[in-house]
């Protein structure tokens, strides 16, 4: 049985033209592109995308830093599926950590790095780490209301 979940191309990522290269790592582990959308994202998208995160970090710098990094931009969403109960961390091992710096060096962050937390946190913006991968198979039911609301 297919299960599905959510990732997004970040705009680090398709301004690097990295889409398809790790897209295609993706299928090469048995994922299949279910939808695929493009959009050039709006404030409210990514403030109520990243409100959760928002609230975590509690850095008032923090949505001003996510607005300059997203608003008008495009990013790739996608629903991804497989035949797996875990589709969720499989595509999470893939993704690498959350610090690139930190990433498995074979995980996409830790393949294609240019940045890291320390650095992001100094000059008070966001870090580029290429993709969101949902960390539920909860929040990437929502996730996918909200990017492939229209």
């Amino acid at each position: 049985m297919k299960s599905s979940t959510f990732i997004m191309f970040k705009p680090d990522a398709v301004e690097r033209h990295l889409v398809d290269i790790i897209l295609n790592m993706f299928k090469n582990e048995g994922f299949e592109v279910i939808r695929r959308q493009d959009v050039i994202v709006s404030k409210e998208l990514i403030l109520k995308h990243y409100e959760e995160v928002i609230q975590k970090v509690n850095q008032a710098y923090f949505p001003l830093a996510i607005e300059k990094t997203f608003v008008g931009k495009k990013v790739v969403a996608i629903e991804l599926a497989k035949d797996s109960l875990e589709v969720v961390g499989e595509v999470r091992a893939l993704v690498g950590a959350t610090d690139p710096a930190k990433a498995d060096p074979k995980s996409i962050r830790g393949r294609f790095k240019d940045d890291e937390l320390s650095m992001a946190m100094a000059e008070k913006r966001t870090l580029r780490n290429l993709i969101h991968a949902s960390d539920s198979i909860d929040n990437a039911r929502q996730e996918m209301a909200l990017w492939f609301a229209k």
